[in-house]
């Protein structure tokens, strides 16, 4: 080393790294100053002070700080204990249980992540969508990589082991059924996850798919084989092989090969948010935010209520939902007297204008939207929907001119004392929601979605 190398002064780099390590001596000679014998415990405080005075000093140079942290590093290496070396596990112990609380305590009271899983909510969010690929072709594995980096798809395909016309074999009468689903395909690859088992035959053998539980592959299989709404409305042919189930639906006359893939498909995952727990806190929900709350209690309060209700829930789960009734609200559904529903699907609820309070609901684009669609079916039988919304549907307690009057806390005929809310789902026809297990009480409310962090689709920001 020559003599302008000795008279440089400490770099930034090394100053940084010199105050880590007397933050480290500092924090030894505290906790353990009472323990130490008394030469190791003034060897370890001398050591600190001489290195505070070098980083001090402006004009330290390098040799000199190098030298000061030099003699405060044997100094910890006598006395520190399991404080040193700074990279010991205790350490990093430490830093994750610290880190793990701020995580939890932002959890609890600031914003909390919720992944949508349905499309109760659709278009205003997405749960899990499908991307069916028209031509059969899988992507390459360069394309899943991408494609589940930036909108969480996961690939699905079905491959002909056989040649022969392609059914969907019925199970006890159902185009599925619920399994335990695990490795690889469990959550996180390890945790056991619910899954949608699907039993196809091509050619006499069967094949099987297990998609998430949460997603419905009878609506992709009615599209993508016959442009149809319901899988139901598909030829219904009886299984000659007593091994098969009750029955056999017809998807395709075409006869595959062997080896041939008839099904390949994506199921993107639903939008992943932020939820505000901190707001409704200070302030009251206001009908058209989009609420995320528990089902926890949901079925019990409704029973203390006395309110008739067309189904339960029977399980703990977040829900998000539009909030449209607040407590003391009267809410209707009026049918057009001139609907035309005409290639409209109306076996979950005729399409109607939602009321609250007498006039049409107001309070998000949702409302607009859905109410826009209503009015088309109206004018004309074109069932084409205009904006991706499909009208409120009058079913359940919101049958065609059935009123309804949200729980107030203060009305003499509640007896739980506590308010309640009315919740339905922008996508009304494929939302099981308030109209079905009645009112949500306000200790089940979680927060107001806030934020759609992922995937990265024009999406993304702030949710409404």
């Amino acid at each position: 080393m020559n003599k302008l190398d000795q008279k440089r002064k400490a770099s930034r780099r090394e100053r940084k790294g010199a105050k880590e390590l007397l933050r480290i001596g500092q924090k030894v000679w505290l906790y353990r100053k009472d323990k130490l014998p008394a030469i190791e415990e003034r060897a370890l405080q001398i050591a600190n002070t001489a290195l505070y005075d070098a980083l001090k000093d402006k004009t330290t140079t390098a040799e000199l700080l190098e030298k000061k942290a030099r003699i405060l590093d044997d100094a910890l290496r006598n006395s520190g204990g399991h404080y040193y070396h700074k990279k010991n596990w205790v350490e990093n112990v430490e830093m994750l249980l610290v880190a793990a609380i701020v995580i939890l305590g932002i959890r609890s009271f600031f914003v909390q992540p919720f992944i949508i899983p349905t499309n109760s909510m659709y278009p205003s969010f997405y749960g899990m969508t499908p991307f069916i690929y028209e031509d059969n072709q899988p992507p390459n594995f360069i394309e899943r990589c991408v494609d589940k980096v930036l909108l969480g798809a996961s690939h699905y395909q079905l491959e002909a082991e056989s040649s022969g016309t392609l059914y969907l074999v019925l199970q006890n009468g159902s185009s599925h059924r619920y399994v335990q689903s695990n490795f690889p395909n469990g959550r996180f690859f390890i945790i056991p996850t619910m899954a949608r088992k699907y039993v196809f035959e091509i050619g006499g053998k069967e094949h099987t798919l297990q998609v998430p539980a949460e997603f419905d592959l009878d609506e992709l299989l009615a599209k993508k084989f016959a442009g149809i709404e319901n899988l139901r409305d598909l030829p219904m042919v009886v299984a000659q092989d007593t091994s098969l189930a009750q029955g056999r639906l017809k998807l395709s006359d075409k006869k595959f090969t062997k080896g041939e893939i008839p099904l390949a498909f994506d199921v993107l995952l639903g939008d992943a948010l932020f939820v505000d727990r901190m707001s409704y806190n200070f302030i009251t929900p206001k009908v058209g935010d989009p609420i995320v709350f528990r089902t926890e209690s949901i079925d019990e309060f409704n029973r203390q209520l006395n309110q008739q209700t067309f189904a339960q829930i029977g399980e703990d789960k977040y829900y998000i939902k539009r909030l449209v009734g607040e407590p003391g609200d009267t809410l209707e559904i009026q049918v057009p007297e001139q609907i035309f529903t005409n290639g409209t699907d109306v076996r979950k609820g005729v399409p109607g204008i939602l009321l609250r309070n007498g006039s049409a609901i107001e309070g998000s684009s949702a409302f607009v939207q859905n109410r826009i669609q209503t009015e088309t079916f109206a004018k004309s039988s074109d069932s084409e929907l205009v904006n991706g919304y499909p009208g409120y549907r009058a079913d359940g307690l919101l049958s065609n001119k059935n009123q309804i009057q949200v729980p107030h806390k203060n009305d003499p005929s509640n007896q739980t004392g506590k308010n309640g809310y009315f919740a339905m789902g922008d996508n009304s026809t494929d939302s099981l929601d308030g109209r079905a297990w009645g009112f949500v009480p306000e200790n089940e409310l979680i927060g107001r979605a806030l934020f759609i962090y992922y995937p990265f689709t024009k999406r993304w920001g702030l949710s409404n």
